[in-house]
């Protein structure tokens, strides 16, 4: 099978969850998100938002640390082992279509 690629979407297949959304969850500010999303497109309110958690005091160190503890769905790390294990070239998309 030469020529195989390997195409994983980051958000809700190898996290189990949209990880933007996971750390406003994390910090409390759903409420705030959903509040502004109708009259805001995503990048921008993305911005605000982070921009908030910076004007509450937290630090990068902090959304790491709420990043490291993102749910992973339990055969994702097996999948992408053994796709790698067959030569296999994988690919990683976000929402915005960029590959990592």
């Amino acid at each position: 099978m030469a020529g195989v690629i390997v195409i994983f979407d980051f958000d809700s297949t190898i996290i189990e969850c949209d990880s933007d959304n996971w750390v406003l969850d994390e910090f409390g500010l759903t409420e705030k998100f959903y509040q502004l999303l109708p009259n805001m497109l995503w990048n921008p309110l993305m911005d605000k938002m982070m921009n908030k958690l910076h004007s509450q005091g937290k630090t990068i160190e902090e959304i790491v640390e709420v990043l490291n503890k993102t749910p992973i769905h339990p055969r994702i790390v097996p999948a992408i082992e053994a796709a790698y294990s067959l030569g296999r070239e994988q690919l990683i998309i976000n929402g915005v279509t960029r590959c990592w």
